[in-house]
């Protein structure tokens, strides 16, 4: 199936895009949603900036469309990632470009000239990678509908597995609305959660990390109080945006008796701690996150996350090799092609690390209801409910692909 069109069209992320070395260091007033502060990161106009991002769409030649979203992740700019992405920076001066490489191309070849896109460069420049995980959203849908297949099938095709029909686990993002956060995923028997934004040490974290223990015993009270069922289980999940090695300067040991202390806290249910860390530069984050993880021991309750300089395929497989981590989060824009993020799932499933499709609360339902296909074709340890902060509005859009998802793979079975 040819492509006979191409469009490139701006489009709005699901959150924000916010300049973190200036809410981290630099002088922030928040008065609600609503802040003012000087940008510290190259490319951002505004310490806090609403989400833009790319939609691609491809013209067959049966007359039928296929849609691909690209977006910025919320923290463009930091720990070695792209710049935020900008319409007339970004997707404008690559049009013709674009238009070129896919005119006449057959969208069957999905994974091929997924591949290929990821070599597109213009003056030594790659395109963004938002740019790169539009084209190739598009080219999947556009290869599914092709083949009358769903785009998990696909995916399976091209890498040569068989799909589950064991459920995804889910985890959410709750923003700084984090109580109200964790009323809504327990009423949703969310899988992970809250994430919590503990990104603050004053007003997060503690001194000593007393204000996550107090807010960590109030979420298991929580539990009780919702009278949940036995066989609930969650995962006690918190970004911690590396407040627990600036609070205890590093000290491996501090940061391993804290962890296992909060483990205490939440068990007998597991504790799940992304970015305890944040060096700066990615082989100090891989070291510490590896000292930290063999400090703790195999039997701690705590699942260390990568998250922050693991950007790209070449980087889960560092962290991965290093064993720095039990689980990594594949930052599905910052990798670009979605047949990166599909290759960093098969990289952790190689070394036994768990793989976290995570993305952005700044991307779009569709490029979250294609996480879930990618997700279910590959076998995902766990999957982040996008786009936005919300919690409800994610977790309906992530589970209700599913569901489709795997009402329809059932029936292909049934009928084989």
């Amino acid at each position: 199936m040819k492509i006979e069109k191409v469009q490139l069209v701006p489009i709005t992320g699901g959150w924000y895009c916010d300049d973190k070395a200036a809410f981290i260091f630099g002088d922030v007033q928040a008065d609600h949603y609503l802040v003012r502060g000087k940008p510290q990161t190259p490319g951002f106009k505004d310490v806090r900036e609403v989400g833009k991002g790319v939609c691609v769409i491809l013209h067959l030649e049966n007359g039928l469309v296929a849609y691909g979203d690209g977006v910025s992740v919320t923290y463009a700019g930091s720990a070695g990632r792209d710049p935020i992405f900008r319409f007339d920076k970004h997707a404008e001066p690559n049009r013709e470009l674009i238009e070129s490489f896919l005119v006449g191309k057959d969208v069957t070849q999905f994974a091929d000239l997924s591949r290929e896109v990821e070599k597109i460069s213009q003056e030594e420049q790659k395109l963004h990678p938002a740019l790169r995980y539009a084209i190739s959203q598009s080219l999947l849908e556009g290869a599914a509908t092709a083949k009358a297949r769903t785009k998990a099938e696909v995916i399976a095709e091209a890498y040569g597995v068989q799909i589950s029909d064991s459920p995804i686990r889910v985890g959410i993002q709750s923003g700084q609305d984090r109580y109200a956060a964790v009323d809504k995923a327990i009423y949703r028997r969310v899988d992970a959660f809250p994430h919590g934004l503990i990104k603050n040490i004053d007003n997060d974290f503690g001194p000593n990390g007393e204000k996550l223990a107090d807010y960590a015993k109030w979420i298991i009270a929580r539990l009780e109080e919702h009278d949940v069922e036995e066989d609930y289980r969650p995962a006690i999940h918190f970004d911690c945006y590396g407040t627990i090695g600036r609070a205890f300067n590093h000290d491996v040991a501090r940061m391993a008796d804290y962890l296992r202390q909060l483990a205490g806290v939440v068990s007998p249910l597991t504790l799940q701690i992304e970015s305890p860390v944040e060096m700066d530069t990615q082989q100090s984050q891989i070291d510490t996150l590896a000292s930290l993880r063999k400090s703790l021991g195999p039997d701690s309750g705590v699942i260390l996350i990568a998250d922050e300089w693991c950007n790209t395929i070449e980087d889960v497989g560092l962290f991965a090799q290093a064993e720095a981590v039990d689980m990594i989060q594949i930052k599905m824009p910052d990798l670009g092609s979605i047949t990166r993020s599909a290759e960093a799932i098969l990289e952790c499933k190689k070394h036994s690390v768990g793989a976290y499709l995570g993305g952005s609360c700044n991307e779009t339902d569709l490029s979250a209801r294609n996480a879930v296909h990618l997700a279910v074709a590959l076998g995902a340890d766990q999957i982040l409910a996008r786009p936005g902060m919300g919690v409800d509005e994610a977790v309906s859009i992530v589970r209700n692909e599913e569901v489709r998802l795997l009402a329809v793979l059932a029936t292909r079975t049934s009928n084989a």
